[in-house]
């Protein structure tokens, strides 16, 4: 027994340190290190490249101003630049995510004298010439960064070739530093890459501030469409109680009165009246259900997604195929998003599209963020043309998705088909407070 625990502790030293030269040394043979050190020497030369494509347009145009083509020159000008740090930002990618654009001023569309807008918003903008500050200061810090990036190569190679070309003209500390300098190196490579995207998407990248007050702008108008959506379901409720529900129940009312006058004169008369209030009590029993199932339907809970989507199309008069991806847990919310979907899409159907048929999809997806989504698509193969800006049925299911960070896409071309797709976002509630 104590051989074998001696064979045991002698074995756990070497694989950890196996397992931590593996650490250290693997950087050398990964496809990253070497990614980024090409990402730097692209770096320099397409700084190079933009410096002298931006100087010489930019010398030419202000040269030609005076014979006022170089006024015409100004907008291209300003393009070609947008395009060469647009290559920049997309470069970036090579060692990280790309950078996003920064937003640019724009003409509005349909505004007097377009060109003229267009040049003078070019000038003022202050982001454009941030992209010009941008090109002079790359081409003086892209050489710096890839000299950086190569230094600790240069001198593992010194170190290498010194001790290859003269062994005893360097002592066992030197070899030992060339050795363990060997896992270093690309460890500083793949951090000064990071800095050159850093300092790519300081220059081009959105600023933080603008994001925040894009998002709070962005939400400010995701409440106000939330709000009048509200407000219109408010009053389809009210329209479908005042002239449904209410009718019949005044007719009720009627009729259980004058059952109630000739209930001892004339019975039989009395019974029919009776008949007729149990009809029409009935039937405004349904209508209350149908009110309801369209706020909340009892069945989303209880069976799921899958039960209530099919409980929507079960009296449809054309037929409608539902296609559900199987063990679908999505939150309540956006549970409850995609049912008003497909609820408000199959209404549209029935009532506009003049279709024969029509299917609805429900599957679990990757949205454009990477992130889990649920897509829900609705298709018809009717007359087409729907417009989100045209009526309230599509306007309130675009208010409803973009309330919870979705997104809404409508294929209609005039004569059809109809294709609805719905990006609902997938996230877990947060954990109940402890």
């Amino acid at each position: 027994m104590s051989d074998t625990g001696a064979v045991v502790s002698d074995q756990r030293p070497s694989g950890s340190w196996r397992r931590a030269l593996e650490w250290w040394y693997r950087p050398v043979v990964t496809s990253r290190t070497w990614v980024a050190l090409a990402s730097l020497a692209v770096g320099m030369l397409w700084s190079f490249v933009i410096f002298v494509g931006a100087l010489v347009s930019m010398t030419i145009t202000v040269a030609l101003c005076f014979a006022v083509v170089g006024v015409v020159l100004i907008v291209p000008t300003f393009a070609l630049i947008d395009a060469m740090v647009g290559v920049e930002r997309r470069r970036a990618s090579w060692v990280g995510p790309p950078v996003p654009r920064r937003p640019l001023r724009t003409v509005p569309p349909g505004s007097s004298r377009r060109w003229i807008r267009g040049l003078t918003t070019r000038l003022v903008d202050p982001e454009r010439w941030r992209q010009v500050g941008f090109i002079a200061a790359y081409a003086i810090v892209a050489p710096v960064l890839l000299a950086l990036g190569l230094a600790p190569w240069v001198v593992l190679v010194g170190l290498v070739v010194g001790y290859a070309s003269a062994p005893g003209s360097i002592d066992l500390l030197g070899l030992v530093a060339a050795v363990g300098f060997a896992g270093a190196a690309p460890r500083i490579t793949i951090g000064v890459a990071g800095v050159a995207r850093s300092f790519v998407a300081w220059f081009l990248g959105p600023d933080e501030a603008a994001e925040l007050q894009g998002r709070v702008d962005e939400l400010a108008g995701q409440r106000t469409l939330i709000l009048d959506a509200v407000a219109a379901e408010r009053r389809r409720i009210e329209r479908d109680l005042h002239d449904g529900v209410q009718q019949q129940l005044v007719a009720l009312g009627i009729d259980i009165g004058r059952a109630k006058g000739r209930l001892g004169d004339d019975p039989g008369t009395a019974g029919e009246l009776l008949d007729d209030a149990l009809v029409k009590v009935r039937r405004a029993i349904g209508e209350l259900r149908v009110i309801g199932r369209g706020l909340h339907p009892a069945v989303l809970e209880d069976r799921g997604l899958d039960a209530a989507v099919s409980a929507v199309v079960a009296d449809a008069p054309i037929p409608i195929t539902v296609e559900t991806a199987p063990d679908l847990d999505v939150p309540d919310d956006v549970a409850a998003t995609a049912y008003y979907v497909v609820s408000e899409a199959v209404a549209n159907v029935l009532k506009h599209a003049r279709a024969r048929t029509a299917s609805i999809r429900i599957l679990e997806t990757t949205g454009a963020s990477g992130s889990r989504a649920l897509q829900v698509a609705v298709h018809d193969d009717g007359r087409g043309g729907a417009d989100p800006a045209g009526g309230t049925g599509l306007a309130g299911i675009r208010a409803r998705v973009e309330g919870i960070d979705g997104s809404l896409r409508v294929d209609s071309p005039p004569g059809g088909p109809t294709t609805l797709v719905a990006m609902l976002p997938l996230r877990r509630p947060l954990p109940p407070p402890s």
